[in-house]
């Protein structure tokens, strides 16, 4: 009678369920606690025996939350633990020589193994999940294809991590090194990624590109975490007299879904790849850093990169000036002396003994050079990043942040293709000057400012991670550099621009996803003559009409904005200490639900802002008793040069001792009560 071979071995498999059953046991119960808890909590606030939920698309929506951001982080650490319990004989010679001599082929321990294994990683999950699925069922109904979904993505992930884990459990010899190289092997792409752009922006004159994620894909669990996502629709009930009376859940939706079942095949490659590992793996590789023989150098030159690109950045902020654009002869030999560092610390796990320096002056040659070439080759630029500017055509839209040496700033998001061009030509003009405006302030001879531009592209708005950054947070700025450099000129002249600072004063109340309903004004800090104090002022929406239109004036002459490049002296005798708010009522017509809300545009005004300062003449809110003084003027007073004393009496000072206002007193920048305006008292607190 022929015998026959078994590739699963049901004594072996209920041995590592029993051995083990405190690791998936003790998950189990704490698991089992979360649908317990969130029982308790629905009998305790949601009088749970009078009337049940009934709202299954809301129960799917918890479900793919949990799928989207917690399972695959359970899974990552859960699967450690898992392939330490089926596996972790492997890394015991004893143990190695004991399981080898069972009366079962590698083919059924292998087998046996993995499924002890996942079913260690499932119990839990299928505990967990039970009870979810009951409590749901009791109190708002279980919606069949999510449940489906939710069941298959579980599945899927659990089979993929183990799957990675199992894969490296052949790689390596011992836990440690195996728990290491897992967590590794799931997060090295993202973070070579990391350290090579953080290389480049070293190098590269105002590159601060952020990590991208281009390869993130690599590392599943950052990928998934952040690709996965539940995607809810709403459809809103209107009553009788035409309100919207509530808004109910129409459907729910995993949000690239399928790449957990990519990510399940994926398994299945790292599944076969661990067996063709264990059909040739040695019973003496028990102990070894790295069991596999061809994957020795790999790990010798893997940990000598990293530790050279970590290293050698750490080594050169430590010991050389890295606040601007970096030298590569310095960088290159601190990458060399971190990388034979970490060549020689590889050495020392893989043969597990200290003497590791007789007759490896070869592999040590190989990995300087290897630094010293991959130092240079980030340095030169080979993909002109440090000098590249998108087309026009390829960018939806622009934002920037604008700061000189005094005044108010710039912020702005741009999608007009005029402006566009214009924050473009601004960014050639930057790089085409960078030899002269990369460069530390000190080395002027003249009194020198620095300017902050920082600008982002984006080819898709709605994608923030698809943007492109660059940030010259530091560029040099004197009188001799504003006559000579164009890239200067033209931040000038975009200070100034109509559209950018109708863009950013503006900002909030005007676009075509909003209605903004203006509703008064304030002003402050104007000189008293008679009382030689500052004096605050409330707007009536008559005088605030007026004022908006002279500002929009003013804007579209290009008036604000002028005094941002500045020198202290010039900007004391041309800003004023005043400051103009004008409040609006404003509703997103995005979400009409939700009501108005305040909003408060503030400015403040200069010598320049003509049409603003004829409008508060002509309104009498300045006038012979009442005057805009500068900030020389102001400073002037305050030394009493003029013989005038200057305090600041504010009106409010003794609410403010109290910690409280009186409920017939409307402090001034909350912007809700006006002459004219009829407000919910419940609205002033």
């Amino acid at each position: 009678m022929r015998s026959k071979t078994s590739y699963f071995n049901g004594t072996l498999f209920k041995k590592n369920l029993a051995r083990f059953w405190p690791l998936w046991g003790g998950t189990s119960f704490i698991g089992a606690l979360f649908p317990l808890a969130f029982l308790t909590i629905l009998i305790r606030e949601h009088s749970f025996f009078g009337e049940p939920m009934n709202d299954p698309l809301s129960v799917t929506a918890g479900y793919y939350s949990v799928v989207a951001w917690i399972i695959p982080i359970l899974s990552l650490l859960y699967a450690v633990l898992c392939a330490l319990a089926a596996w972790g004989w492997l890394y015991n010679p004893r143990s190695v020589g004991l399981y080898h001599s069972l009366p079962i082929t590698r083919k059924g321990l292998f087998a046996t193994d993995f499924l002890s294994g996942m079913a260690m990683m499932l119990i839990p999950y299928a505990v967990t999940g039970g009870l979810a699925i009951l409590v749901s069922a009791v109190v708002g109904g279980v919606e069949p294809v999510g449940l489906a979904v939710t069941i298959l993505s579980v599945l899927g992930m659990s089979f993929f991590y183990f799957a990675s884990a199992t894969a490296v459990v052949f790689i390596t010899g011992n836990p440690f090194a195996f728990a290491a190289l897992y967590f590794i092997f799931h997060f090295i792409a993202a973070g070579m990624e990391w350290l090579v752009t953080r290389l480049m922006t070293m190098f590269y004159f105002g590159v601060s590109r952020s990590y991208q994620g281009v390869i993130e894909f690599l590392s599943p669990t950052m990928y998934l975490t952040r690709k996965l996502n539940v995607d809810t629709e709403y459809t809103q009930i209107i009553n009788a007299e035409g309100w919207e009376e509530e808004s109910v859940l129409a459907s729910v939706t995993l949000v690239n879904g399928w790449l957990i079942a990519v990510y399940a095949l994926a398994g299945v490659v790292l599944l076969a790849f661990a067996w063709g590992l264990y059909r040739r793996r040695r019973s003496e590789s028990a102990g070894d850093v790295v069991a596999v023989g061809w994957m020795k150098p790999v790990f010798r030159y893997g940990v000598a990169l990293c530790v050279a690109l970590a290293g050698g950045m750490a080594l050169y902020a430590l010991f050389f000036d890295s606040y601007y654009r970096t030298a590569a002869a310095p960088m290159a030999v601190c990458m060399a002396v971190a990388g034979l560092i970490g060549y020689y610390i590889a050495s020392m796990l893989l043969s597990k003994s200290l003497r590791v320096f007789r007759g490896t002056w070869k592999g040590a040659l190989a990995t300087l050079l290897a630094s010293v070439a991959l130092c240079f080759a980030v340095a030169a630029d080979p993909l002109g990043m440090e000098t590249w500017t998108p087309p026009a055509e390829q960018v939806q839209a622009v934002r920037f942040w604008l700061h000189g040496w005094n005044g108010s700033g710039i912020s702005v998001a741009l999608d007009d293709p005029a402006a566009i061009r214009q924050v473009l030509e601004v960014h050639r003009a930057i790089v085409s000057e960078r030899d002269v405006l990369d460069q530390d302030l000190d080395r002027f001879e003249a009194e020198t400012w620095s300017i902050y531009f920082d600008l982002d592209f984006y080819e898709d708005p709605e994608d923030f991670n698809g943007r492109i950054n660059r940030n010259y947070n530091n560029l040099p700025c004197n009188q001799a550099l504003l006559e000579q450099s164009e890239a200067l000129q033209k931040l000038t002249a975009l200070a100034s621009d109509p559209l950018i600072q109708e863009a950013n004063i503006f900002d909030g109340v005007s676009g075509e996803d909003v209605e903004a309903r203006l509703t008064g004004g304030y002003a402050s800090s104007l000189y008293n003559l008679n009382t030689k104090n500052p004096e605050q002022l409330d707007l009536t929406l008559d005088q605030a009409k007026v004022l908006e239109a002279a500002i929009r004036r003013d804007i579209q002459a290009g008036h604000f904005g002028r005094t941002m490049f500045m020198l202290d002296d010039g900007y004391e005798k041309a800003a004023y200490t005043a400051d103009l708010d004008l409040y609006y009522s404003v509703t997103d017509l995005d979400r009409p639900q939700a009501g108005p809300h305040s909003q408060t545009v503030s400015l403040s005004l200069s010598a320049y802002c003509t049409e603003t300062l004829k409008a508060l003449e002509e309104l009498g809110i300045v006038n012979e008793t009442r005057k805009l003084l500068t900030y020389a003027e102001r400073n002037a007073l305050e030394n009493g040069e003029k013989g005038i004393p200057y305090t600041y009496d504010d009106p409010y000072t003794g609410y403010y001792e109290e910690g409280f206002f009186p409920a017939d007193t409307v402090y001034p920048g909350d912007a809700y009560v006006y002459p004219g305006e009829e407000v919910d008292a419940a609205l002033l607190h």
